[in-house]
């Protein structure tokens, strides 16, 4: 017989309270309640919603009609589950305790539907796009999506022509717990859940969650340049991350090493462009090394990488771009 040693919910004794909450007893505590969250929110940060979309493009030239290159951008946001215990407790009273069912991985999928053609407009029907999918451990709120430069520039333009009829994240997860059988013996058991969340953000009330960075706007194209990209400390994605160093080294022009150190931090920037005296028309590759550090002590350091693009992108991503078909 397996005896839990933490509290745990008996999964095999259900009960739905408020005709939506899911709940179940404590296996060992009798004032402990665990609910099942019935609907995902946007985290709010000082009454803003931790959400943000940065387009980067690449012009090199600064005059009428100069050629603009889509180079990507980058989708954040923030979702939390919803805080029912104050519903449970005007039902069940004071005397219980109310805790989340202890959700372990949890499969998210960001989506948004958009009317194609003005047939379906008038038919009211919409396709849906797939832009991410991932299965991730269920231990932060925010998901940091990169986009390519096809993503980027589709997602902006159904933002800014206002086309998007709803950008969601749905979620499929899973919790574990303790079921009684018959006999009475107690084994470990698993339920899942699914929630659907359309988030409330358009470009006409949020303007100001909206950015277009020209990535060319601070490099010289006498030498050698590489901007660097991290968003881990963006809208507080990586709580558990102190800093990130980032160690570049590059041959210049005289076969001479030339190597720097570059820090992110909660306050820095998230983008960092460099310079190295080596003319562009050579090219030259560089090599780089990623080392985080973490607020418990713990480092971890990459090995040696090379790389030879001008936008290098350190970041660690919870949600990855699939591959579209």
């Amino acid at each position: 017989m397996v005896k839990p040693l933490f509290p745990q919910p008996m999964l095999s004794q259900p009960e739905i309270l408020a005709d939506k909450i899911l709940v179940y007893p404590d296996v060992k505590q009798l004032n402990v309640i665990h609910y099942v969250p019935t609907s995902l929110t946007l985290v709010q940060n000082f009454g803003q919603p931790q959400f943000f979309f940065y387009k980067y493009i690449y012009i090199k030239q600064k005059t009428a009609g100069a050629p603009q290159t889509i180079a990507g951008g980058i989708l954040t946001l923030g979702i939390e589950f919803s805080d029912d215990s104050e519903i449970l407790r005007r039902i069940k009273g004071e005397k219980f305790s109310f805790r989340p069912v202890p959700i372990e991985k949890i499969d998210c999928q960001l989506s948004y539907e958009v009317l194609s053609s003005q047939k379906e407009k008038e038919e009211e029907k919409a396709e849906k796009e797939i832009i991410a999918k991932r299965k991730l451990v269920w231990t932060r709120k925010n998901f940091t999506l990169p986009l390519d430069r096809v993503s980027a520039q589709l997602l902006w333009k159904i933002f800014e022509e206002n086309k998007s009829t709803g950008l969601s994240v749905e979620c499929e997860f899973e919790y574990k717990g303790y079921e009684l059988e018959p006999e009475g013996k107690i084994i470990e058991g698993v339920r899942s859940g699914r929630i659907s969340f359309l988030i409330p953000i358009t470009m006409k009330s949020h303007p100001d969650l909206f950015r277009v960075i020209n990535l060319a706007e601070k490099i010289n194209f006498t030498y050698r340049n590489l901007t660097l990209l991290c968003f881990d400390f963006v809208n507080r994605v990586s709580n558990d991350l102190a800093k990130i160093m980032v160690e570049v080294e590059i041959l210049t022009a005289r076969r001479q090493r030339d190597f720097k150190t570059i820090y992110f931090t909660p306050e820095s920037e998230p983008q960092v462009d460099l310079e190295f005296n080596i003319p562009e028309a050579k090219g030259g590759k560089y090599k780089y090394k990623v080392t985080r550090f973490f607020k418990d002590g713990k480092v971890i350091k990459s090995d040696w990488l090379e790389g030879d693009e001008v936008f290098l992108d350190i970041s660690t991503y919870e949600i990855k771009e699939i591959e579209r078909k």
